[in-house]
């Protein structure tokens, strides 16, 4: 009897023995974990080495360490004892605040902590077993026991059993949990082992607490700096005035303080179609993208465009999915960029006080990558933006105002230098047939005496022609051109404008070929008919080498051909009430016109390259005075060349046929 009192007695004091061990070993991992705040360490770091020393203090297999990010979920942080495949399964599965409460109920508190056994009915519901790993690989073979599993009086570990130490900050506030698993000696922890725990767990939470405090205060700092070094970027010379290098300055900054594989800056437009985005600047995986315009936007983006103050965030891309309203399959067919589906998501509205400017969009293809933290973050650089955006946008048009400003001032003293010597060349021949006439009328046949009035009288013409031209720019300028609509032959305007051409025509031994039907009538202004076919046969002539020939030929043409003949660059008109155009064309055979020079052909002040280093004189005005008259009157002009000399051009003047001469024809 005595012997078994000793054997009692020794094993009592091994067992206390064995607890101040693992008391003592406790109190040394307390120690050194209160010891890293010291160094400084980053937060990852530290959490590592809690989970570690959880498992090494704890003396279990595996551990995992959750922490809240206040906004309703707990994320592994830190884990130990598990492979790769199960700490991404983890970080990928963030527990609910509300599975967090259930887990954490009164039946299954034990001291301050929760050890829910395998069989406890929150199991029967899947949802929780989702967030969990059950781990009973080198789980010890428990001994027989009376007890049925899983019952209170069950003193062995099971795989479905799970334990919860939570981590309190100072003020009480639920810092996170550890989740110890598989106990080494393979026993469920007890009332009695349980505050170890919980004590190790406390001084862990100082710990964590004080280097998130600390990290904080860094991150607050770092994210200060960041802003005013945005501002400064975005606002800084080189960047003002260009909205390249501004959105350009907007990605590099917001690369520095977050995660970004998909970026864009989307600017805000109403159309006839509806509201659009145009994605201005667009980067996907590295690469960047020409601008992208799509639409009409959904509900939810406008929403943040035009209502939202914040912006949304959305941690999966099934969150954004449901948000949206749209399927997978939809979304994976409305894909841009690389075409790879994004998992993280944050947009907030780009405003310049309450006027709404676009979208700025960033996004990760890793689950849960950002923060309400980093949400509000980049709401601030996006209203930093709106002020650099509207800035550039100003000083691209004050650049393009000075330049439209300069450019004119070009042109009018070049159309001023053209003009002098356009007047003083009439001027000069009508005072020197004069001076002629005055000087040797005496002498003079009456032959001589003739073609001496007839030369003053066409430089006199030539230099009504020339002020008409300028006299009728300016008209057209500012809307006062006034038409006189009514039917006029073709036929008749062709040879009136010839009866003028005729001496040039004869002088330089040319013919005109003429392929018109007789009772074609267009519905337009006789006299700005006129003066159309004059200009353009005129430069015909004045354009190509004495003796070639000029063709003049008419087509009647109806909407649906008139359609597909005129060219993409060209103003199309609108539909006449006859339903057809008359389309005459004018056909020289000299050097034709360079494919280059085509498209400012009809533009004021424009002469050719090869027209400014001849002799022909000409001040600019002749084919934009065409095009308004023509366009004015509901038809189009245009021109085709393939600018090889000897095939010279062919201009095009499209007119309304008139409605009686359907019937006609």
């Amino acid at each position: 009897m005595a012997d078994r009192s000793l054997d009692h007695a020794l094993e009592a004091v091994r067992h206390t023995e064995a607890n101040l061990e693992h008391l003592r070993e406790i109190l040394r991992y307390i120690t050194d974990i209160g010891g890293s705040l010291r160094l400084r360490m980053d937060t990852d770091t530290l959490l590592r080495g809690v989970s570690e020393a959880a498992c090494k203090a704890l003396r279990f297999r595996y551990s995992a360490l959750y922490l809240s990010d206040g906004a309703g979920n707990f994320y592994a942080r830190a884990t130990s004892g598990i492979n790769s495949a199960q700490r991404a399964y983890l970080a990928q599965h963030p527990v609910p605040e509300a599975i967090v409460k259930k887990l954490t109920s009164e039946e299954y508190r034990i001291s301050d902590s929760y050890l829910i056994p395998s069989g406890a009915p929150v199991w029967d519901d899947y949802t929780f077993s989702f967030f969990v790993i059950v781990e009973d690989e080198g789980l010890p073979s428990p001994s027989p026991s009376p007890s049925p599993p899983s019952s209170p009086l069950d003193v062995y570990w099971h795989a479905e059993d799970l334990l919860i130490v939570p981590l309190f900050s100072g003020d009480n506030t639920m810092l996170g949990f550890l989740t110890p698993d598989v106990p080494v000696d393979g026993l469920r922890p007890t009332i009695e082992t349980v505050p170890l725990f919980e004590l190790f767990a406390n001084q862990a939470a100082v710990v964590i607490e004080g280097t998130r405090l600390y990290e904080e205060m860094q991150r607050t700092n770092d994210e200060r700096a960041t802003l005013i070094e945005i501002g400064q970027a975005l606002f800084s010379p080189d960047v003002q005035g260009d909205m390249e290098k501004t959105y350009q300055a907007i990605y590099e900054q917001i690369a520095r303080i977050m995660p970004v594989d998909a970026f864009y800056i989307a600017h805000y437009r109403q159309t006839n179609e509806g509201e659009m985005l145009l994605l201005d600047y667009f980067i996907d995986s590295g690469v960047r993208y020409p601008p992208t315009e799509v639409g009409p936007i959904r509900p939810h983006t406008r929403d943040i465009i035009l209502q939202q103050e914040v912006g949304r965030l959305f941690s999966t891309a099934e969150e954004y999915l449901e948000a949206i309203h749209v399927a997978a399959e939809e979304a994976d067919e409305e894909l841009i960029g690389s075409e790879r589906a994004s998992e993280s998501f944050m947009f907030v509205p780009i405003r310049y006080g309450t006027n709404a400017i676009g979208m700025l969009s960033v996004q990760s293809y890793q689950q849960h990558a950002y923060t309400r933290r980093q949400l509000k973050i980049l709401k601030a650089i996006a209203a930093e933006a709106g002020v650099a955006i509207i800035n550039a946008s100003l000083y691209g048009e004050l650049r393009e105002a000075l330049k439209q400003a300069q450019e004119s001032e070009r042109l009018k003293n070049h159309f001023l230098m053209t003009a002098s010597h356009e007047l003083r060349t009439p001027l000069t021949a009508i005072q020197g047939y004069l001076e002629l006439l005055g000087d040797f009328n005496a002498s003079l046949n009456e032959e001589a005496k003739m073609r001496f009035v007839n030369n003053a009288r066409r430089a006199c013409e030539e230099l009504v022609l020339l002020l008409g031209n300028v006299m009728d720019a300016s008209r057209i300028d500012q809307d006062r051109v006034l038409l006189k609509l009514g039917s006029v032959p073709v036929m008749r305007a062709v040879l009136m404008i010839l009866e003028i051409l005729e001496p040039i025509l004869v002088r330089e031994e040319r013919s005109v070929q003429l392929r018109i039907v007789d009772e074609l009538h267009v519905w337009v202004d006789d006299l700005r008919l006129r003066q159309v076919l004059l200009n353009v046969v005129g430069n015909a002539l004045k354009y190509t080498p004495a003796g070639s020939d000029i063709e003049i030929r008419t087509t009647r043409v109806g909407w649906d051909d008139f359609c597909l003949l005129l060219p993409a660059r060209t103003q199309q008109p609108a539909r006449p009430a006859s339903g057809c155009f008359v389309v005459i064309a004018v056909r020289d055979w000299g050097p034709g016109v360079l494919l280059e020079e085509q498209p400012y052909l009809f533009t004021k002040f424009m002469r050719l390259t090869s027209a400014i280093n001849s002799t022909q004189r000409g001040a600019g005005l002749g084919l934009y005075l065409c095009q308004q008259l023509t366009e004015a009157m509901g038809g189009s002009i245009w021109m085709e060349s393939q600018g090889i000399p000897g095939e010279g051009s062919t201009f095009f003047i499209a007119l309304p046929l008139h409605r009686e001469e359907i019937e006609i024809v």
